[in-house]
């Protein structure tokens, strides 16, 4: 029911009870007094009688008693007039004249108990009114009953019984209470035009005001509340139009800039008024700009990957969500975290992609995938009935990796705007992630050599602490080995650098063929190599390098004056040594022993021994 039919209703409820309790309690006055008026009439008249039949009895006229109750019934109103004997009476005098005997069962319960009763009866339709009223012996006041009666005091001489129309009397009432309950109506309906005129500028504000809501509900401020007083209402619909204003100026600009970020963005709320939409996408700003300072502080992109992870499971609750990192040079995709899924392949989608990464339509368009609305978009999901959203991470205007969400109808239903507001984290963490991966490539650059491609001497600094301590934690053994080309040095002076450059590359292709994964290929300097092999032993040290040292002695290399062959000379030595030495003596061993090998011939391999190292450092 509106404000306006609440308002009539009121009105018209208020002035029809006024109307109606005045005019009962008017009716109910009236009812009271002429009842209190008839009641003094009949114990007047009782009164009367009783002295008029005293005076009879005392002039011995008494026998004419019939004809005073005959005069007394001519009286206007009065209908019906008997009196009646007491048992008293009776047993002095007699029981009198016909009639004079009670008949009633008021009659003998008054003349019982001495007290008066009354009662409301109709005759031939008339309503009457009837009282009985005793008469009480007395020897007081100025008729002493004792002088007539043999009886004692306070005993009950007899009773007189009236009746009295109350046509006339209702008559008279109906008379003065319609000129009344007019007045009341007229009243009712003055003051139900009072209450309307009263009401009229609230019903007028809150219908305006009603509408103004409505239209900021879909984004447009502009309504205003024309006054329709100057009173407390009035001040409601200018201080509503200020606030229209601030909205207007405020809100308003937000969400049109909400608005601009992308056409998902006014259809992603799902029915969300655009207001309630916007304090939502604000929110989520803030918390996209605390999460941007907290992944700006994180160490490496792994601890950035596991903030996302992080996000999307507590913040977003979502049980079901992978990450794909994008490499710059192959385009490959590699999974950072897949959660929830169910496939055996442990991926939500097929595992084509990570071999043909233009098998991601997200991947191969740059855009975001989503099955909510359009099902079956992407062959390549494995999710089944679920619902899924890929959304990409642009970085320097190419996807650098890909946020997919698996989400049930329950989903979809709560985050009807995931797509929006999971871009907004996605768009604050990429330049983070983008500068972790420059500094990554920059730092690997640093790190290997240009030529050979292998690590260099400034990885080993930076890495040597933490691959020594695992060592010595696991109580194992590091082999080093210090691997030189023979006579390089006539190489570039008898056939240029070109060829000198070519055996190094050559011999570093070599290397890397040869070693294991989890060995080390280092450029130490000039034509001289270190390998590192973790968790081996002298004897697979001495037959590693033997391998190396024969590849190499049967490797020929192309020159402009026919082909080349070099050899190696290889220095061993174990870390940690006998005497626990750090990492650097070790590495100072073995360049000793590839010193010895050189000294003995070239060509051979020799295990560092202590007998090479005097005790003054010399060798």
């Amino acid at each position: 029911m509106t404000l306006r039919k609440k308002s009539f209703w009121f009105t018209a409820v208020v002035s029809f009870v006024l109307i109606v309790i005045f005019s009962v309690l008017t009716i109910q006055s009236f009812n009271y007094f002429s009842m209190g008026t008839i009641r003094e009439q009949g114990r007047m008249a009782a009164e009367m009688l009783r002295i008029t039949l005293t005076e009879q009895m005392r002039t011995g006229v008494i026998e004419e008693r019939e004809m005073l109750l005959k005069r007394m019934r001519t009286i206007p109103g009065l209908v019906d007039v008997r009196v009646m004997r007491g048992e008293p009476v009776i047993h002095q005098f007699g029981p009198g004249k016909n009639g004079e005997q009670a008949r009633l069962d008021m009659e003998k319960r008054v003349l019982a108990t001495g007290k008066w009763e009354e009662s409301l009866i109709a005759v031939d339709d008339a309503p009457v009114y009837r009282i009985t009223i005793p008469y009480i012996a007395s020897s007081t006041g100025t008729l002493n009953c004792m002088q007539c009666h043999d009886v004692p005091e306070g005993a009950v001489n007899g009773a007189v019984t009236l009746g009295f129309s109350l046509e006339e009397m209702e008559k008279s009432e109906a008379l003065a209470i319609v000129p009344i309950v007019l007045l009341l109506i007229v009243f009712g309906l003055a003051l139900g035009y009072f209450l309307k005129r009263l009401l009229k500028p609230v019903v007028a504000t809150a219908e305006s005001l009603r509408g103004v809501v409505v239209q900021a509900e879909k984004g447009d401020f502009s309504g205003r509340i024309t006054a329709a007083s100057s009173d407390e209402i009035g001040e409601i619909a200018t201080q509503t139009n200020n606030l229209m204003d601030t909205l207007e100026q405020s809100m308003g600009k937000i969400s049109a800039s909400i608005s601009s970020l992308g056409d998902r963005t006014s259809t992603s709320n799902n029915g969300q008024n655009l207001l309630t939409h916007t304090v939502h996408v604000v929110d989520e700003m803030v918390g996209a700009a605390r999460f941007k300072q907290a992944v700006e502080d994180d160490l490496d992109l792994d601890e950035i990957y596991a903030r996302i992870r992080r996000v999307m499971g507590e913040h977003f609750e979502l049980t079901s969500f992978s990450f794909y990192s994008i490499d710059g040079e192959t385009e490959g995709l590699k999974p950072q975290f897949v959660e929830g899924v169910e496939g055996e392949a442990g991926l939500w989608c097929d595992p084509e992609i990570l071999v043909s990464p233009q098998a991601c339509r997200a991947k191969r368009t740059a855009g975001c995938v989503s099955s909510i609305n359009n099902p079956q978009i992407c062959s390549r999901f494995c999710g089944g009935e679920q619902k899924h959203v890929c959304i990409p991470m642009m970085l320097s205007g190419r996807v650098g990796g890909i946020l997919q969400v698996v989400m049930s109808e329950d989903d979809v239903q709560r985050l009807p705007d995931i797509e929006q507001t999971a871009s907004i984290y996605l768009n604050e963490a990429a330049p983070v992630i983008e500068a972790r991966q420059l500094m990554q490539s920059l730092k690997d650059t640093a790190m290997r050599d240009p030529m050979t491609g292998l690590y260099n001497r400034r990885f080993l600094e930076d890495y040597i602490e933490v691959l020594a301590a695992n060592t010595i934690r696991q109580k194992s053994t590091l082999g080093v080995l210090m691997v030189d080309v023979d006579f390089f040095k006539q190489v570039n002076d008898n056939y240029g650098h070109d060829v000198g450059d070519q055996v190094i590359k050559g011999l570093a292709e070599l290397l890397k063929n040869t070693i294991r994964t989890s060995d080390l290929a280092i450029r130490f300097g000039g034509e001289e190599f270190m390998v590192l092999l973790p968790d081996t032993d002298a004897d697979g040290c001495m037959l590693l390098a033997e391998r190396i040292r024969k590849e190499m002695e049967g490797t020929q290399f192309a020159t402009p004056q026919g082909s080349l062959k070099k050899t190696l000379s290889v220095g061993i030595a174990l870390f940690p040594g006998e005497k626990s030495e750090g990492f650097w003596a070790t590495v100072k061993f073995a360049d000793i022993a590839l010193y010895q090998a050189k000294e003995q011939g070239r060509n051979r391999t020799l295990m560092f021994e202590s007998s090479m190292w005097d005790e003054g450092g010399e060798y």
